[in-house]
């Protein structure tokens, strides 16, 4: 049995899906990451491939040895983002309309082996992790104006969005967007943790948190779970493309990539 499942479409009402998602696997060490591209003329779908396929040459080939050492991973985490914009801005100097593409990023380095849990955001695609209890915890902060203005600013809820594009990104890795990478040590956790959950804004925009927990509970495989969450969303009117991916973080079992 897999212990992981990763699902991407495209939705009711987008022509193109510009998400990517992708799992890697080592003996002792999992990976994941999930991209929301942004962007016209194909930009989207560009940077958020380009970024997956950087992580996945990354990780089997330049990926630090199994060892619960943040410091290692944070820096093979930034030199591979800054690889990916790199490749970005090459594509964007033959077409300037690529100039503007960008993506979201989301992404977790785990190891059963040395318990260990690193969670990276850069944008408003979110990582989630289930506790041993069923329970689901958001980990990431969305990037976007709304955050902002009630992190840096001290605006209410209330008050910050009844701004206008309170939603607009804050952050994205693109050739010419702002990326703040922010990290998330859950290792001190790991024993209290049976599973991680990332989705775009396709998923958790139009599925509550019950509603994902009630799933996430089903006694059913993973592959099955990714599916009723990204089914639900497109019920309720997803928007977007839609992206899902669930690891079972199982102490006992073997990976198979």
């Amino acid at each position: 049995m897999n212990n992981y499942a990763q699902l991407s479409v495209t939705g009711n009402y987008r022509t193109e899906n510009q998400d990517k998602t992708g799992v890697f696997l080592s003996e002792d060490v999992g990976f994941f990451v999930l991209c929301d591209g942004m962007g016209g003329h194909y930009g989207g779908a560009l940077a958020s491939n380009i970024t997956v396929n950087t992580f996945n040459q990354r990780f089997h080939n330049t990926l630090p040895l199994a060892e619960n050492n943040i410091n290692s991973y944070v820096a093979w985490f930034k030199t591979t983002v800054e690889i990916a914009k790199q490749e970005m801005t090459k594509l964007g100097e033959n077409d300037e309309a690529k100039l503007d593409m960008g993506t979201t990023v989301t992404a977790a380095i785990f190891s059963n082996k040395e318990k260990f849990l690193y969670i990276f955001n850069i944008g408003d695609s979110r990582t989630y992790v289930i506790k041993k209890e069923g329970d689901l915890e958001q980990i990431t902060v969305d990037h976007n104006l709304l955050n902002r203005l009630i992190r840096e600013e001290g605006f209410s809820e209330l008050k910050a969005k009844k701004v206008h594009y309170f939603t607009a990104l804050t952050s994205a890795l693109g050739p010419q967007k702002k990326t703040k990478i922010e990290v998330f040590d859950l290792s001190y956790e790991f024993d209290n943790i049976s599973g991680l959950l990332a989705t775009s804004d396709g998923v958790h925009g139009f599925i509550d948190k019950p509603s994902m927990e009630m799933i996430l509970k089903k006694n059913i495989e993973p592959q099955e779970k990714v599916e009723l969450l990204v089914n639900n969303a497109l019920e309720n009117n997803s928007t977007d493309n839609a992206s899902a991916i669930f690891i079972e973080l199982n102490k006992n079992s073997e990976w198979s990539e």
